[in-house]
């Protein structure tokens, strides 16, 4: 068996420095390093036991989408996108959904690896038929336990789910499975995996028209009459005139302008009607008479008001005084 390592921040022994496990666990998740130690034991075990014809190509990002699929196996019975997962517990894969043990029942995981798997499945499809090709096989997700340490309940799950100890009985079934995808195909679709090429449009030929028979041209040339030629206006003659390099002449453009200045001569002026429920309002002299902005008598009320005040005033401090002594 072939593999095809694309792990990144990895040297050419294929170990992770501190640096670089820094690096990854910031990037891909702090159980990234977790991730990697059981995918070690996975592929080992593949590569001990699959033969020539199969291509195991190991955390491969697709272009630019920023999606890495930890494992992608291509042979004869094939194409599988492998996740393998070093969490520990009980959990539920029923259908599409990913579930944790919480006392004597099940609730949703913090990550559905059952999607996160099925959709890099999908990713994968995509990421060769933009190529400009058809799968000849639908991709399989399958999601393997990495770790002893996990129990998995499955109810009729959306992909392939398998405990550390059914990874054995599925390897032997790729051995002895019937091959379902052509030697050529595999080492193509590999390829583009691997090497991404863009698509290619073919380019078709327009078809040549058949030459007509003698007496079928006759009759369509005389069924087809000759298209008549349009009048060229004043404005295309002018357009026409300047395209044989002759001077523009604004005068040219003053028929539409001449036209305007004449219609605007014969409108009558429009004289501005009076509303006449709006009374005009007339000067009155008395208005004019104010004092301070009132009239006279206003004036002469308040006058009388401050003289009354006074008055009660004087009252008030003479009281005061004839009561004091």
């Amino acid at each position: 068996m072939k593999i095809v390592d694309k792990t990144p921040l990895i040297d050419d022994k294929g170990n992770l420095g501190f640096t670089e496990r820094l690096q990854g666990m910031l990037k891909y998740g702090f159980n990234w390093p977790n991730e990697l130690q059981a995918q070690n034991a996975i592929v080992k075990f593949f590569e001990s036991r699959l033969e020539k014809g199969y291509t195991l190509i190991r955390n491969l990002t697709l272009g630019e989408s920023g999606i890495m699929i930890p494992i992608i196996l291509v042979g004869p019975v094939g194409i599988y996108v492998i996740e393998v997962t070093s969490l520990r517990g009980r959990y539920e894969a029923k259908g599409d959904s990913w579930n944790i043990e919480s006392g004597n029942l099940y609730k949703p995981a913090p990550v559905n690896m059952v999607q996160r798997t099925l959709h890099m499945a999908r990713a994968l499809q995509a990421y060769i038929e933009r190529q400009g090709v058809k799968l000849a096989v639908p991709i399989e997700a399958v999601l393997i336990a990495g770790d002893p340490g996990l129990h998995i309940e499955s109810v009729r799950p959306a992909i392939k789910v398998m405990m550390i100890d059914g990874i054995k009985p599925f390897v032997n079934g790729l051995v002895t499975g019937t091959p379902i995808l052509r030697a050529d195909l595999a080492l193509d679709y590999t390829d583009r995996i691997v090497h991404p090429r863009a698509k290619i449009a073919p380019i078709v030929p327009d078809p040549e028209p058949e030459p007509r028979a003698a007496w079928e041209q006759d009759l369509y040339e005389e069924a087809v009459p000759e298209p008549i030629q349009p009048q060229p206006s004043r404005a295309r003659a002018i357009f026409n005139a300047s395209a044989e390099s002759q001077p523009l002449n604004s005068n040219d453009f003053d028929f539409a302008l001449a036209e305007d200045d004449e219609s605007a001569q014969t409108v009558s002026p429009v004289q501005r009607a009076v509303n006449p429920a709006k009374p005009v309002r007339q000067s009155n002299p008395k208005q004019q008479q104010r004092m301070l902005g009132m009239t006279p008598m206003q004036v002469a009320i308040i006058a009388i008001l401050g003289l009354a005040f006074v008055c009660m005033l004087v009252a008030l401090v003479y009281v005061f005084m004839f009561m004091k002594f």
